[in-house]
């Protein structure tokens, strides 16, 4: 009778085990499945992803510039691929989708540079790749 329960419940017992062995591979290996936020926070620790307007300029690819500050930029040199964008839009799905076919690096641009960290931090952390943040050079 064991033997029939067996063969009646296999493939139930054989995807339960399967299921129970991911989960505990997923709960004790290091780092394999889980968020790094070292990786994601080194370019901001380095300085790596801030760029001057001339950095920008040598840059590879389609540009493109999104104006988080409250005002539009004045004096912006790079009007043909600004984009202005309130910073708590920036996740709405129409923006995000702007970010993501983007076929070259996407530069951050406010008045606050905070706001500009903020936001490279989030979509950073979410996997949008060639992000950077553009230094004021009125501030030198």
């Amino acid at each position: 009778m064991r033997i029939k329960l067996i063969k009646q419940y296999g493939i139930v017992l054989s995807v339960s085990l399967l299921v129970a062995a991911l989960v505990l591979i997923r709960t004790f290996s290091h780092g394999n499945f889980r968020y790094d936020a070292v990786k994601w926070a080194e370019p901001s620790l380095t300085g790596s992803n801030i760029l001057s307007e001339d950095q920008v300029t040598a840059l590879d690819g389609e540009k493109l510039l999104i104006d988080l500050g409250k005002e539009a930029m004045a004096g912006n040199r790079f009007q043909d691929i600004t984009v202005r964008m309130d910073p708590e839009s920036v996740l709405e799905k129409q923006n995000l989708k702007l970010i993501r076919k983007n076929k070259g690096p996407v530069i951050l641009f406010s008045d606050d540079i905070s706001v500009s960290a903020k936001v490279w931090m989030i979509l950073s952390e979410m996997g949008v790749k060639d992000i950077y943040i553009l230094s004021d050079s009125r501030e030198k």
